[in-house]
Formats: C-alpha cells, sequence, structure tokens
C-alpha cells in the first residue's frame, strides 16, 4: 500500500500532471480530492479511480486515512493550507510558488518542522534528469570550477482571464507564476546569492501585474547569476546554461521529453544522454523522491527551504525594480 495523498485544488496541474502521477506509482494513492465546485470535484475524481470528492480544503486534510497533501491552489492560501495540514499531522507537498511571500515562507517551514512533518515545494526541474546530470558532471569537474549561471524563459502567455493577473491570490505576475521555476534551477546551481539587481516590467500585456523581468544575482564566491524572463515572445524558450572556467553545460530546453545535455569543452561539444521524462508523468520523480523522504526520515529534493531562497530573490527583486537599487537578499 503507497502513501495515502489528498490533493487539494483540482484545476490545471493537478489533473496535468500531480493526479496522473499519483495514479501511476506504487508509492502512492489518491485518497481524496477537493475544489470549491463540487460537482467539478466528482468529475476530476471520475478521471483517476474514484478518490473521496470534496468541496473544501478542510474535508481532504481533516481524511483520517490522508496522510499527506498537495497544494494545488494559488499562492495566497498556501500558507493557511500549509499550517492547518501541519496541526492536522499531515505532510505537505506545495505547488510553486510557494507563498506570497518569504516571510509566509519561512512560518511554514517552521509550522511543519515543530509538527514533525515533511514540506516539500513543486520546483519539479529539480528531479529532472538533465539537471541531475548536470550536477553530476560539475561536482565530478567536467567544467572546472562555475562561475555563472543562466536561465531564460521566453513565450507569448496568455493571462487574462485569470487569477494570475490578481496580486492579491498570485502576488505578482511572470515572475511569481514562470520565473520562479528558472531562478530555483539558478540557484540550484550556483549556491545562495547574496543580493540582486532588477527590472520588472509589463512591457507588452494590458495586465496590472509583470509580464516580463531580467534578474542579475552576486553570489559570495563571486559567481554571477543571470536571469530573464519574456511572457510576450513566441515561441516558447526554456534553457539553463552553466558557465565554468574549463568549459560549460547548456540544458536546452529545460522541459521534460529532454534526452540528453550538452557539455562543451575546448575540444568539442559532447552530447551526454539522460532519459527523458514523459508526459504526463513528469513530476513521478519528485513525488517518489517525497515519499522516500517521508519514509526515510529526511529532507526531500524539493525542499522548503528551497522554496523560501526562491522566495527571498523574488522578493528583493521587486524591492530592487521598484526603487532601482541593488536589493540584499534575506537569508533564511
Amino acid at each position: 500500500m503507497g502513501l495515502p495523498f489528498g490533493i487539494v485544488g483540482c484545476g490545471d496541474i493537478a489533473e496535468k500532471s500531480f493526479a496522473p502521477s499519483l495514479v501511476k506509482s506504487d508509492l502512492t494513492e489518491l485518497t481524496a480530492v477537493c475544489r470549491r465546485d463540487l460537482k467539478l470535484a466528482r468529475g476530476f475524481a471520475e478521471k483517476f479511480g474514484n478518490p473521496a470528492a470534496y468541496g473544501s480544503a478542510e474535508e481532504v486534510i481533516r481524511h483520517p486515512d490522508v496522510k499527506a497533501v498537495i497544494l494545488a491552489t494559488p499562492p495566497n492560501v498556501h500558507r493557511e493550507e500549509t499550517l492547518l495540514a501541519s496541526e492536522n499531522g499531515k505532510h505537505v507537498l506545495c505547488e510553486k510558488p510557494m507563498a506570497v511571500d518569504a516571510g509566509e515562507c519561512r512560518e511554514m517551514i517552521q509550522a511543519c518542522k515543530e509538527a514533525g512533518v515533511k514540506l516539500g515545494v513543486a520546483y519539479r526541474r529539480r528531479v529532472f534528469p538533465q539537471v541531475v546530470k548536470a550536477k553530476e558532471l560539475i561536482a565530478a569537474g567536467a567544467i572546472g570550477k562555475v562561475v555563472c549561471v543562466r536561465t531564460h524563459f521566453s513565450g507569448l502567455c496568455r493571462m487574462e482571464e485569470s487569477w494570475r493577473t490578481e496580486r492579491s491570490v498570485s502576488g505578482g505576475g511572470m515572475m511569481m507564476d514562470m520565473a520562479v521555476h528558472r531562478l530555483e534551477v539558478l540557484l540550484n546551481f550556483a549556491g545562495r546569492p547574496l543580493d540582486v539587481q532588477a527590472l520588472v516590467e509589463t512591457v507588452h500585456h494590458d495586465w496590472p501585474v509583470d509580464d516580463s523581468c531580467a534578474i542579475l544575482l552576486r553570489f559570495e564566491d563571486g559567481k554571477i547569476g543571470v536571469h530573464s524572463t519574456i511572457g510576450t515572445s513566441p515561441p516558447r524558450r526554456d534553457f539553463a546554461q552553466i558557465d565554468g572556467t574549463e568549459g560549460r553545460i547548456l540544458i536546452d530546453p529545460l522541459e521534460f521529453g529532454v534526452d540528453h545535455v550538452n557539455l562543451e569543452r575546448p575540444g568539442g561539444i559532447e552530447r551526454t544522454p539522460v532519459t527523458p521524462l514523459k508526459n504526463p508523468y513528469f513530476d513521478l520523480p519528485m513525488i517518489e523522491d517525497f515519499v522516500q523522504a517521508v519514509s526515510a526520515d529526511r529532507e526531500p529534493i524539493c525542499d522548503g527551504v528551497a522554496g523560501y531562497w526562491t522566495q527571498a530573490v523574488v522578493d528583493a527583486s521587486y524591492l530592487s525594480a521598484e526603487k532601482g537599487t541593488r536589493e540584499t537578499i534575506v537569508p533564511f
């Protein structure tokens, strides 16, 4: 019998990845789901083995058979739902972004620590095969000392009729929706940043939130981090580049379904193979690592502290853009 999960929020990401992965894995069971519209919750349940369907998060979290919950809800309720789950002894895997600000992230981490439950954040790219392989190559000295990490996302994004353009719900625009994934990847390769200089703009869309950003990070050991998200430019592009003193690694695209990374050195380019993740099971490695973390009483690879640092960079970036200054990133 696998770890019984409940899903809070049966929207797009729950249907496209969380639920298929939970049903496929031998380590998990989908026990309960909820959505404010109970009819939609029941329809969702019918697609995934008929778990119990409810109309509120509290009903899933308090379900006696549920041992872990996935929070696939907007960022403004993640803190509240995490605190309720921890009070009820449930492990939490929270969709990104972790919360609307780093202060809420800190509260979530503390609550789960005090309750003795695990907290993970769905920064799924941390366990994508091409990212894992790149980390292995770096650890083996394949590119020498890392000096710069760059990540980039661009695409023509549509959020006009969505909670994602309501700042009180989403916490921001494209930076909170798309940039956070790539910032987490950047930090995974570069470490903990000291400060940031950022431009955060709405350059094309008629949104009350940002559609583009450019971020420059400085690290204690001298590394440079560079990120850009452009939500106004088709077709979709998503990549990471890690520059070292003896070569570089290019992950392009930074998506599921990729079967290699490029190792570029003075002698040429080496195509290093990886086993691609298949749609719709691209969350399977993250979910199974989370279950193994619960079983072994260790932190998940995608843990709450990683979520905190990503959000701290976002908070400082918004402040930097507003003030036109370089801002210190508040450490955990």
